[in-house]
């Protein structure tokens, strides 16, 4: 029988953490029950709830939020990411071993914007992971659960699939066009502040994204350094912990204040 040791490029070696995102919310037990499954099956693993308030179905933002936390998680980490439209259809599972750390997901979308270009990426074993009498409805508890405690104990990550899945799907976030001193975003979405996430990387606005302003609902803001820079109510637009470009407006909420929901566009313009 194949190791971990001896697996090989893409090995996983558990460091016995299991983070959890899911669009479950926290109002009803499921995700309790979650965590219940995972401990009965591996005692020793350690849970983090990265988030259960992604909006339901909302795959997009589950992509964004695992795509930027990943990176604070040590190597044999294992991400579940269930936010799972298509649950009880024959859309497939995957499992992903990337850069250390294994991913479990279904295959809408989620782990396209996830993932690196070296990623092994397989078909899981539902059957062989399945508790007893599964629900159709509920592969949370009854498929990624068990699979993912299974991988904390120590199960070879490369060796749970059916087979390769070269032909999972890749989506990606919307990313800004910028063409010279114009450009146009769509809005990502809105945290629980009413800051309006941008689907532009501060990159995409060369050396000095100050150097740009947003065009809103006919107000243009300026790209400040941080929401202490604007007054009180005064509404800007900065970049992000996540590295993107955000509205926000100072001790307020600026989706409100503009409209703003996931999929509108804003113009981008360089001062001169």
């Amino acid at each position: 029988m194949r190791t971990q040791a001896d697996a090989g490029p893409g090995a996983f070696s558990t460091c016995g953490l299991v983070t959890l995102t899911t669009d479950f919310g926290l109002a009803d037990p499921y995700v309790g029950i979650v965590h219940g499954v995972i401990l009965g099956a591996s005692p020793r693993a350690r849970i983090v709830d990265l988030c259960h308030a992604i909006p339901p179905q909302d795959v997009a933002r589950a992509s964004f939020f695992l795509a930027h936390a990943r990176a604070y998680f040590p190597p044999g980490t294992v991400h579940v990411a269930v936010v799972d439209p298509g649950v009880g259809s024959r859309r497939r599972i995957l499992l992903a071993i990337d850069q250390g750390q294994a991913f479990l997901a279904p295959d809408n979308g989620l782990l396209g914007p996830v993932l690196s270009s070296t990623a092994r990426v397989r078909e899981l074993d539902v059957a062989r992971f399945a508790l007893p009498r599964a629900s159709r409805t509920f592969h949370g508890r009854d498929v990624f659960a068990p699979a993912a405690a299974a991988l904390v104990n120590g199960l070879d990550a490369l060796g749970v699939g059916t087979g390769p899945a070269l032909d999972f799907e890749r989506t990606e976030l919307p990313r800004a066009v910028v063409d010279g001193d114009t450009g146009e975003a769509r809005v990502l979405f809105a945290d629980r502040y009413g800051n309006v996430v941008l689907g532009v990387r501060a990159e995409d606005l060369g050396d000095d994204p100050s150097r740009w302003s947003v065009e809103v609902r006919g107000r243009s803001l300026r790209v400040l350094g941080t929401y202490a820079d604007a007054a009180p109510r005064e509404a800007l637009a900065l970049v992000d912990s996540f590295g993107s470009l955000e509205i926000a407006v100072r001790d307020g909420n600026a989706a409100e204040t503009f409209g703003l929901g996931s999929g509108d566009r804003v113009t981008l313009r360089r001062i001169r």
